[in-house]
């Protein structure tokens, strides 16, 4: 018997062992390729700011000299500062390859707007684009449109690195140099690593052998007093007691209870904390919910119906609808803020809190979003930005005047021709930049009576199916198209969530749905 306890705990000691080292190798190997990657990013990255003016000027005074062995032993010279970048082409503004070391002709057009972007770029592997605004310290990542977006982690490897050269005495000067990274190095490092864990794992399982015995004859003696005990105890002696002094998990038993009650402490603790949060949470979205208009105004030539559906507790979108008393015109907006939580809902509630204080000073939705924007820079962190669309309905013209902030294009059912149209769009989001009027962006629409204008945040279009397919633009023209016809705002707007949530089905939202129905009706 007990040979062969002792057979099991070398067994059990030389598996925890192997176990031991197989999890370190992982986390070795895991962590080497990690570090590697973010280091093979941070050089490439690096090398493209500080070798792009000197390929430019070398591809100036010798490839375009047709001095093409000179410029073979510079590019050679800059390829071994960095011997995780394999290749440099250049491209002009409009996309053309002017030099390549493998040429493949034109770009295609999403390369062709890194190459044109003011910022550099990096893709990945999995074709995810980032810009880099430089920024201090290091670089800010972005979209194509100045959004922020995820850096670059660590379990993401880049396929190469797009770096512009622009001279701003000379615009025909106006390159963007094309980096191609590779990762032999990282392969080859990490079955280095590899061998190196074998060779030691190898002989850690001698040693967990002889280890495992040492220990599996010191766990016996208080196994057999243990098992006398017991004994003792099954023929009725309860006043039997097991003298062990260990410190080990037998000997250990008797402080069980306490921890246990001290567990129990820190557990009630935590519940108290959670409830409260929890209550925090339920005022802040009752604040948020009363921010809200709590009835739509009657206009005379307006059907109006709006809604929004949280993602979480709290969320980050807005929207309200004001009669300005001097002149009867309706002001009515939608906003969504970064992000979601307590963050995005206080400066959602200042946004919302802002607007009726302006709207009297400006006679223009451009003036207006102008400043509201110099407050919301001035007030929120920089991290923090706001897409919007304001509007101006003047009732004794029947036209809308609105202004965008990079949000997202009102969608506009024209009653006579029985179509969606996408109006004009773009503008900067608010809090990005301290002044942002020149960039943006304010129409007038004239409508005809059935004509019906749609507002509404990002969580419509990108609500999401399954993992793979989201709502998406067409389905969302396609809807209003087919729901426009109906008799009144609120029945379009209903229809029109309806079949977001059908097309939804049990998937969880994962964001904010706020949507504005706006028809004219006479």
């Amino acid at each position: 018997m007990l040979r062969s306890v002792k057979s099991q705990i070398i067994l059990a000691t030389s598996l925890i062992i192997i176990a031991i080292l197989g999890a370190t190798a992982y986390l070795v190997i895991d962590q080497k390729t990690k570090e590697i990657n973010q280091d093979i990013f941070n050089k490439a990255v690096s090398f493209a700011e500080l070798t792009h003016e000197r390929v430019i000027t070398n591809y100036e005074d010798n490839y375009l000299q047709s001095a093409f062995a000179h410029f073979d032993r510079e590019m050679a010279d800059v390829y071994s500062l960095n011997e995780d970048i394999v290749e440099a082409s250049i491209y002009n503004y409009s996309g053309k390859a002017l030099y390549e070391a493998e040429a493949k002709g034109e770009i295609g057009s999403e390369d062709l707007d890194r190459i044109q972007a003011i910022y550099p770029s990096v893709k990945t592997t999995k074709g995810r684009v980032v810009y880099l605004e430089k920024a201090d310290p290091g670089f800010r990542s972005t979209n194509l449109n100045g959004q922020a977006v995820d850096s670059i982690s660590d379990t993401e490897q880049i396929e190469n690195v797009i770096y512009p050269f622009r001279d701003q005495s000379n615009i025909a000067r106006s390159f963007s140099i094309g980096y191609t990274v590779t990762y032999d190095a990282l392969f080859q490092r990490v079955r280095d690593t590899a061998i190196r864990i074998i060779v030691i794992s190898i002989a850690g399982v001698l040693i967990a052998l002889f280890i495992g015995y040492l220990v599996a004859h010191h766990i016996t003696s208080p196994i057999k007093a243990l098992t006398k005990g017991a004994a003792q105890i099954g023929t009725g002696d309860f006043t039997t007691r097991i003298p062990l002094s260990s410190k080990s998990e037998v000997g250990m038993l008797a402080n069980t209870f306490n921890n246990m009650a001290a567990d129990l402490e820190e557990s009630t603790k935590a519940k108290i904390e959670h409830e409260k949060l929890a209550k925090e949470l339920e005022l802040a979205a009752k604040i948020q919910r009363d921010l809200l208009p709590k009835e739509l105004p009657k206009i005379e030539n307006l059907d109006i119906a709006a809604s929004l559906s949280a993602a979480t507790e709290v969320g980050g979108d807005c929207y309200d609808f004001i009669v300005k008393e001097k002149d009867g015109n309706l002001l009515f907006y939608i906003a969504d803020v970064t992000g979601h939580g307590v963050g995005a809902g206080l400066v959602s509630a200042i946004n919302n809190a802002l607007i009726p204080s302006l709207m009297d000073t400006y006679d223009n939705t451009e003036d207006l979003v102008s400043n509201l924007n110099k407050i919301l820079k001035m007030k929120t962190a920089p991290n923090i930005f706001v897409t919007s669309v304001i509007a101006l309905w003047e009732t004794s013209k029947n036209t809308l005047q609105y202004t965008q902030a990079g949000h997202d294009p009102i969608l506009h059912y024209q009653s006579v021709n029985d179509t969606v149209a996408e109006l004009a769009h773009g503008g900067l989001a608010m809090g990005m930049m301290e002044d942002i009027k020149d960039k943006l962006s304010t129409e007038e629409v004239q409508t005809e009576i059935n004509d019906v204008f749609v507002l509404y945040t990002d969580g419509i279009p990108e609500a999401w199916k399954n993992e793979k397919e989201s709502y998406g633009m067409d389905r969302l023209k396609a809807s209003i198209k087919t729901y426009a016809k109906s008799k009144t705002a609120q029945e379009i707007h209903d229809a029109i969530l309806q079949d977001v949530r059908t097309f939804m089905g049990d998937y969880p939202q994962a964001d904010d749905i706020t949507l504005l129905v706006v028809k004219r009706t006479k």
